[in-house]
């Protein structure tokens, strides 16, 4: 009796928590991830998505913020076969070009400067192009 009640009582608390993970180094203080759960909820009942991926990126001495925040969906079947196209000539651009046409919202430094870019927010994209777990039956 006691194995239900716990197993009642994560499926409640999975239920009641966020559809947001954080992974990674990145040490994201309470209060600013408290504000970027609520950007992403608000995001996703405003475009109707099923997940939005958040990249964040630790400023570096000199950078104007402490933190840089994008916030992303997973690209159309359009933007998707775009990518692959260009990914085969400049991985790199095809990259920048994957995350100007997902980006929804937040720091567009994340996409349009150069630095922040490519060592930052570039090696994060792969998320959003991973495949769901699938699996080929056959009879």
């Amino acid at each position: 009796m006691a194995k239900e009640k716990k197993t009642a009582d994560a499926v409640a608390e999975a239920q009641a928590a966020p559809a947001i993970e954080f992974v990674g180094n990145v040490n994201v203080p309470l209060e600013i991830r408290e504000e970027i759960v609520k950007k992403a909820e608000a995001l996703k009942a405003e475009h109707k998505l099923r997940k939005i991926f958040i990249i964040v990126v630790e400023g570096e001495e000199g950078d104007d913020k402490p933190f840089y925040i994008a916030y992303m969906r997973r690209p159309s079947l359009m933007h998707f076969s775009q990518y692959m196209n260009f990914a085969q000539k400049d991985v790199i651009q095809a990259n920048k070009m994957l995350a100007t046409n997902v980006f929804l919202a937040g720091d567009r430094e994340l996409v349009d400067d150069d630095e922040l870019f490519l060592y930052g927010a570039m090696n994060q994209l792969t998320s959003l192009i991973e495949a769901r777990n699938a699996e080929m039956v056959k009879k």
